[in-house]
């Protein structure tokens, strides 16, 4: 399922193997591989994967049909801007994220911490703009 994904999500965005290839510092053929389901990625590479096209992992092993599920209203910040009470758990995962995705590609690791920090200060205008 997730070579079938992976080359949906890849042709959505109009990139060539080569591209998508070169942004993960894998090979075309890697990309190929994958996609024709002749080998699975690497844990590592399903989570740059997936933060690159901002989908969840549930998503690309083909067990959601909902690209973005942790992307629900409410789901982590909700709507009156109340953190959800087991905020350790989050950060705890939070953090094991930022590790493994450090270890596996530090440039995209970084890309994608700066893109969350820019939603989350987004989240928090609009937050403020409807409390006014």
């Amino acid at each position: 399922m997730i070579g079938k994904r992976l080359s949906d999500l890849r042709k959505d965005r109009e990139m060539t193997q080569q591209e998508l290839a070169d942004l993960l510092h894998l090979t075309k053929h890697n990309i190929s591989a994958y996609e024709r389901g002749a080998n699975e990625p690497p844990d590592e590479i399903k989570i740059a994967i997936a933060n690159h096209f901002q989908v969840s992992i549930d998503y690309l092993l083909g067990l959601t049909d909902c690209p973005n599920v942790y992307e629900k209203p409410g789901s982590f910040i909700r709507i009156d801007n109340e953190l959800p009470a087991d905020l350790e758990y989050i950060m705890n995962c939070v953090k094991n994220f930022l590790a493994i995705a450090v270890a596996a590609n530090p440039e995209v690791a970084l890309q994608e911490i700066d893109s969350l920090i820019k939603k989350i200060d987004s989240t928090q205008t609009s937050s403020a703009r409807k409390k006014k």
